[in-house]
């Protein structure tokens, strides 16, 4: 088991929701407190999401959030 997870922004979801996914796999992360609009920059988004707050949305983008804390350390990449 990996000790840190790297995640990278990819978007803003359907439901204003910042969206990360992990640069290895095919999952997902994002924030169910901190919402942004539709055309919020990355600049702002990395500048107001803290890793901490992350959480596993599921397999894919735009997905209902599993909601679950994630098992290993969360680092945001560029």
């Amino acid at each position: 088991m990996k000790s840190k997870c790297e995640v990278k922004f990819i978007g803003i979801d359907d439901w204003n929701r910042p969206v990360f996914k992990d640069i290895e796999k095919e999952s997902y992360y994002g924030s169910l407190n901190t919402l942004f609009g539709y055309d919020a920059t990355e600049d702002i988004v990395l500048k107001t999401v803290l890793s901490t707050e992350l959480l596993l949305f599921g397999n894919s983008f735009n997905c209902e959030p599993w909601g679950d804390k994630p098992a290993t350390e969360i680092s945001i990449v560029l």
